[in-house]
């Protein structure tokens, strides 16, 4: 990807805030070959992604920006945040010897339930308390990712309360933290539980990945940049300046536009044939019917009167 694409972008987006959301780093150079999701990055190239961060951006922890936000301050250009989900155990041994070495800010969101050992082990090693505690006692901010890491959308009001009251409860008496940030597990929110995690107490709350955050925002529906595993500096470059996400924007976009110009043409089709013989069984964007440009053609097919013409003849 063209750096100075990326150069460009980055001076464009430069008051706009990313946050970076890592997951678990791995001291391995070797992928972990069960990684569908692309969350455990090489501590190779972890370090990499610190040094361009050290060298072209302002890091500051998650509390300062929420803060600078609420007060109305304008934060240095380039600024960018550093956190990471689920609360691995790996960042106790792996991620926060380098991060204190660098005097680099960093928050981390454990799901309480993982540092109390009361759900079923899945196959991963995460932070108990007496490691969370001690990663506070460095500098290090902890967040909550929720007790068990539900879908929220799919829990009812008093349950979606629960989750967000109990786990921030516990990190504030494990760690005395004044304030608790949230992060969405799977980055799923609505306007509902941003509202209920703000009256919960939250500090912040970071949904789901929509580039970098710009003056004015909802701090309880803060957009993150997930980072992958596979990601060279080049890659890390362009989703730090936004490029990725304006990329994966234009992309979606275009995708949306293609199928409305798709949709108009059937219809364009159909408002030439009043053929009864053909059955239209899908309700589709005109609250009439929609069907496929296949039955759509064979609908034209069959009608070959002068006053059925097919389109385009």
């Amino acid at each position: 990807m063209s750096t100075g694409v990326i150069r460009v972008v980055a001076f464009v987006n430069r008051r706009q805030v990313p946050i970076l959301c890592y997951h678990s780093v791995i001291e391995s150079e070797h992928h972990v070959e069960s990684d569908p999701h692309k969350q455990h990055i090489p501590l190779r190239r972890f370090l990499q992604h610190l040094d361009y961060l050290q060298k072209h951006h302002n890091l500051l922890s998650l509390n300062e920006f929420q803060r600078a936000r609420r007060e109305n301050r304008e934060l240095p250009d380039h600024t960018a945040v550093l956190t990471f989900d689920d609360g691995f155990q790996d960042f106790a041994k792996v991620v926060a010897p380098h991060l204190i070495s660098r005097s680099v800010p960093a928050t981390v969101f454990v799901i309480t339930d993982r540092a109390f050992a009361t759900l079923p082990p899945n196959g991963e090693s995460f932070l108990n308390w007496e490691e969370i505690r001690e990663l506070s006692e460095s500098g290090l901010d902890i967040g909550s990712h929720t007790c068990a890491h539900p879908r929220l959308p799919d829990l009812s009001p008093q349950d979606v309360m629960r989750e967000l009251s109990e786990s921030q409860a516990a990190v504030r008496t494990q760690t005395g933290q004044a304030e608790v940030a949230l992060s969405y597990p799977f980055g799923q929110t609505s306007q509902q539980i941003s509202r209920m995690a703000n009256s919960a107490g939250y500090s912040c709350a970071i949904a789901s990945d929509c580039g970098p955050n710009p003056q004015h925002v909802n701090l309880h529906a803060l957009s993150r940049t997930v980072i992958a595993s596979d990601d060279e500096v080049p890659s890390f470059a362009a989703r730090v300046s936004g490029l990725t996400w304006w990329i994966t924007r234009f992309r979606s976009v275009f995708r949306a536009d293609a199928k409305e110009v798709a949709g108009s043409f059937i219809l364009y089709e159909l408002q030439f044939c009043d053929c009864r013989s053909l059955t239209i069984n899908q309700p589709g964007p005109c609250g009439r019917g929609k069907t496929a440009h296949c039955l759509a053609r064979t609908c034209a097919d069959r009608c070959r009167s002068n006053h059925h013409p097919e389109p385009g003849r």
